[in-house]
């Protein structure tokens, strides 16, 4: 998946490039038009510097001296090219090819290395494939403000709702930094406003930047593309043909509110093929879900449960609803 994006972002640098060589001959045309003389020495800059390759190739008698000649007639003649357009006040960047991107000329690398711009490009992408658009601005780990939470220890737990959410931050970051050494998948689970939306959010931003493909869904969202692409085929858009090919070939397929759906024999399939199929694959997942442990092994099938529980990393947060506060 992520080869095909950067595939297009190759096709679409390729464009720039043709497009600025396209507007770079309708100027010069039109410049000759007006100022034939520029046409004229133009063609002779061009046949000397032929010239000059010639004689670097075959080193005939006096190569040095015809050399010069050759180096000092180009340069007058660019001096006189100069001087005729400043008179008619042409910007000499009128004869150039103008990029978008002055550091790499719309090649999307410098010296080897990608380009920022290339990098930006590749990252909006998967923003606006991931489903979060400018969401990933407020909610990632830079907003991530830990006082929100109480420091109170909190009911039967061990510890505070702010020690969980520090170890949840740790576990995180862990997760992002450790994306490509690990199998581990993860199941956020606990009541509503506990901050496992916000937390998916701050990893999926991380992702991205490292140039990740991430997919998030809500469960409900994630069905309705399924039953779609199920049951509606003549009728199915492109957008959600390539939302449902990436729910299976996403790097990271984040599953936001498990249980928000309607729950049936369907819905109990369609998740164990995705689980399955992507843990097959190697494909990352992340789960969230309002519902206990308990309520989850009372509503989902024995394969479902038993993949979780066997491939996921368990993360559970607790205390009030931050939304309250």
């Amino acid at each position: 998946m992520r080869q095909e994006i950067i595939n297009d972002i190759k096709k679409e640098y390729q464009k720039k490039r043709l497009r600025s060589k396209a507007e770079l001959q309708m100027r010069r045309t039109e410049l000759y038009e007006m100022l034939p003389e520029i046409k004229t020495i133009d063609n002779t800059i061009s046949k000397l510097s032929l010239e000059v390759s010639r004689l670097a190739f075959t080193r005939p008698a006096n190569f040095e001296k015809k050399m010069e000649d050759c180096r000092v007639t180009i340069n007058e003649l660019r001096e006189e090219k100069k001087s005729i357009l400043e008179k008619r006040k042409i910007p000499d960047i009128y004869l150039k090819e103008v990029h978008s991107c002055s550091k790499c000329s719309d090649t999307g690398y410098v010296d080897g290395k990608m380009c920022s711009c290339y990098k930006q490009l590749l990252i909006n992408e998967l923003y606006n494939i991931s489903g979060l658009g400018q969401l990933l601005e407020k909610e990632n780990f830079d907003t991530f403000d830990l006082s929100k939470f109480d420091d109170a220890k909190y009911g039967n737990e061990k510890m505070s709702q702010r020690e969980n959410m520090k170890q949840v931050f740790r576990a995180a970051l862990h997760y992002t930094d450790n994306f490509h050494k690990s199998n581990k998948n993860l199941l956020f689970y606990g009541g509503t406003g506990l901050g496992k939306t916000f937390t998916c959010n701050c990893i999926a931003k991380e992702l991205m930047g490292k140039g990740i493909v991430v997919l998030y869904q809500t469960a409900f969202r994630m069905f309705e593309t399924i039953s779609e692409h199920k049951f509606n085929r003549s009728a199915e858009s492109y957008e959600n043909k390539d939302n449902y090919s990436m729910i299976y070939n996403a790097d990271l397929l984040i599953i936001d509110d498990l249980g928000s759906e309607s729950i049936n024999s369907f819905t109990n399939t369609e998740l164990f093929n995705i689980l399955n199929s992507r843990m097959i694959n190697n494909k990352k997942t992340i789960v969230s879900t309002n519902l206990s442990l308990e309520k989850m092994s009372e509503i989902y099938s024995d394969r479902i449960i038993s993949r979780i529980m066997s491939t996921y990393g368990m993360i559970k947060f607790f205390g009030k609803d931050i939304r309250t506060r």
